[in-house]
């Protein structure tokens, strides 16, 4: 299996806000359920679907392979960041995650989202509505919690319908909710429906984008899925970990 867990769980994808780390390669999921640990090989609790999560069906290699055609700085992306892996989450899940990140930062995300739990279970849309998250200092991104349920709980938005749509689309229906914009609506695609053909372009990969590329904001999203394609999702990820570490 090619796979470097502690890489992969701390790299701003949904696992990092909802698993906490409990030593060296030892993470635990919030609810209490599951554990990971990696030491020489990679333990789990059982009944843990380690394949999806971890998305074991995606080969690596060849992905790799198609990625750095022409390519010296994801080459050397891959080189630095071997075992990084994209993980697949639960879309609401995601959802709130990513709406809870927008201008704020991953140790504040994950004490949020560790309160977001009630008797060992993520918190329904339903039960969302039903609890007061005003102790949580949301701020504006309360609102956009809330009103995101409603929709969901009241006026019938349904994430499960998102699966059946192309990209253009389905990011398009996410862009609906409250506090959506595209690059939320790209890391839900990413991380929680498993959408690999889209490029989630934060501050970082903007600027990675800019420096190594000579490509300007503007022009990004063209950019990558004329030249990553379906595993575009796989470019971003490793030149948002470059990014973090280098620019």
């Amino acid at each position: 299996m090619q796979l470097d867990l502690s890489l992969t769980m701390d790299s701003g994808q949904t696992p990092t806000f909802t698993w906490k780390k409990q030593g060296e390669n030892h993470y635990v999921s919030l609810d209490g359920k599951h554990y990971l640990k990696q030491l020489s090989g990679l333990e789990y609790s059982e009944g843990f679907d380690v394949a999806a999560f971890f998305k074991l069906k995606d080969d690596l290699k060849k992905i790799h392979s198609k990625i750095i055609e022409d390519d010296d700085i994801l080459s050397q992306a891959i080189n630095q960041f071997n075992g990084l892996r994209l993980t697949k989450s639960n879309e609401w899940e995601t959802l709130c995650c990513f709406l809870i990140s927008q201008n704020n930062n991953i140790k504040r995300i994950q004490g949020i989202v560790s309160k977001l739990y009630s008797d060992s279970s993520f918190l329904t849309p339903e039960q969302l509505l039903r609890t007061n998250l005003t102790p949580l200092k949301l701020g504006y991104r309360e609102k956009y919690l809330v009103e995101t349920a409603r929709l969901i709980v009241e006026n019938g938005f349904n994430l499960e319908k998102i699966k059946r749509k192309n990209a253009e689309d389905a990011r398009e229906q996410l862009c609906e909710l409250p506090g959506v914009g595209r690059k939320v609506a790209d890391c839900v695609l990413l991380y929680g429906f498993g959408r690999n053909d889209v490029f989630p372009a934060d501050v970082w990969v903007n600027k990675a984008m800019l420096e190594w590329y000579g490509v300007p904001e503007k022009q990004v999203q063209e950019f990558a899925s004329e030249k990553w394609g379906k595993h575009a999702g796989y470019a971003q990820q490793l030149l948002f970990c470059k990014a973090r570490k280098e620019l």
